[in-house]
């Protein structure tokens, strides 16, 4: 029965120090879970928003008429007057003089302009500008995930901050509880001034620690409301859960790593435009063919001379030819470095292939050791805790001293950090799997 009361004792006091504490009264502000920080995130955040102009700005990219597959139709006018001397002498012997005749030319005409063949090479830029469009989505989806693991971590990091505040308040509690028995031992004359005092500087240490962690925890939202486009100093308060129920399979998130990856997918697709990119550059040297069609109409105003006026208006149909005979090696030089800026594509994707494989199996064996820490950790706290309380009923009666309650705290005050940590441990590790699965 003894044993059973001292293991509600820190329990009490821990409920008195919180009503007395006002850095750990109930906030008032509204609970913010993990789900809607990342809704709020998706809307708002910059990297997301630019990666959605960008997959928007390859989409407009991705026409017909950038790849050079239609035709490109101009209308064009002009005209020109001249004022000058003027001097005609015809075969009959008729001569006509004028010093400033006015002479006026006008003309419009539609001209039509259409690449009938080139080697291919536009069918190819339409290709290239789809896979530019797919490689736009990819990165936005990227950003997206990238975005969710950055507020998932920011959250979680909130929720070990205030855990940690919760530990060091149990720890404040047993430490004022620690210092009136000291000052009662010293004044019924059972015990030195010493471990009065030493009892009340780690009592102000404590709460010295505590100021700091909340210091920590302030700046932990702060951040947060950054990734959430926000105010810094918008209140909120998160739900204290870091119980993590997460079991990975390294075959299925390995499958779904080579599917799905945001970085390794992104540079799958950059390999494939790199390609792209080598076939069009080796239609340089294939002849081009443009088809032309114009339909001009012209009208010349003479203010002296035989003829007073002329019009025209006609329909020309025509083809060119280009055929590169000569570049100087300019063409075989752009399908070189396309080839190289190609293979480093690949070489690129390999990399990346081999980093996350290997990322995936640290992380496992990351989290698969971060829970058996934790129960180890969740045995020490228990233990810690019991032995604490035994330590303070034995100081109380006097059969022990001061630094066994010493040690007897710590041991404790330890022993919660290290479980907290391991927690958030554990759900930041979640979050990397996860995020390396391209599941967020």
């Amino acid at each position: 029965m003894k044993k059973h009361l001292l293991l509600l004792f820190p329990v009490l006091l821990l409920h008195q120090l919180q009503g007395q504490n006002p850095g750990t009264q109930p906030s008032s502000a509204p609970i913010l879970t993990p789900q809607e920080a990342v809704s709020i995130a998706l809307e708002s955040n910059y990297d997301i928003r630019l990666g959605r102009a960008d997959a928007g700005i390859a989409a407009l990219n991705n026409t017909r008429a950038n790849a050079g597959m239609l035709p490109t139709v101009n209308l064009v006018a002009n005209e020109n007057f001249t004022l000058s001397s003027f001097q005609q002498k015809l075969s009959s012997g008729t001569e006509f003089k004028d010093f400033g005749a006015p002479f006026n030319t006008a003309s419009a005409g539609i001209q039509l302009n259409w690449t009938l063949f080139d080697g291919r090479r536009m069918f190819i830029a339409k290709k290239r500008l789809e896979q530019l469009e797919a490689l736009g989505q990819l990165n936005l989806q990227n950003a997206v995930q990238s975005t969710t693991a950055s507020v998932l971590q920011g959250y979680y990091d909130i929720v070990r901050s205030r855990l940690q505040e919760r530990a060091l308040t149990e720890v404040i509690a047993l430490n004022e509880e620690r210092l009136r028995i000291a000052e009662a031992r010293l004044a019924a004359g059972f015990a030195a001034q010493t471990d009065a005092l030493q009892a009340r500087i780690d009592l102000n240490q404590r709460r010295a620690d505590l100021l700091s962690q909340q210091t920590a925890t302030a700046a932990a939202k702060r951040t947060l409301n950054r990734l959430l486009v926000r105010a810094p100093e918008t209140a909120f308060e998160v739900d204290e859960d870091l119980v993590n129920t997460y079991s990975p399979d390294r075959n299925t998130l390995l499958e779904k790593i080579l599917a799905q990856n945001p970085a390794l997918v992104s540079l799958q697709k950059s390999a494939e435009v790199a390609a792209l990119v080598v076939d069009e550059n080796r239609t340089l040297n294939k002849p081009r063919i443009t088809g032309i069609s114009q339909f001009n109409a012209q009208r010349t105003d003479n203010g002296s001379g035989f003829v007073l006026n002329n019009t025209q208006a006609g329909l020309t149909i025509g083809a060119g030819l280009v055929l590169p005979l000569y570049t100087g090696g300019n063409i075989k030089r752009q399908v070189e470095v396309a080839r190289l800026q190609a293979e480093q594509a690949s070489l690129r994707v390999e990399a990346q292939r081999i980093m996350v494989a290997s990322e995936l199996d640290n992380q496992i064996a990351f989290f698969q050791t971060q829970q058996q820490v934790l129960g180890l950790e969740e045995e020490n706290v228990k233990n810690a805790r019991e032995n604490l309380n035994v330590s303070t009923e034995r100081f109380r009666l006097g059969q022990t001293n001061a630094l066994e309650v010493q040690t007897a705290q710590n041991s404790l005050e330890q022993a919660l950090a290290r479980r907290n940590l391991v927690q958030y441990n554990l759900k930041a590790t979640e979050i990397q799997l996860r995020f390396l699965a391209g599941e967020l």
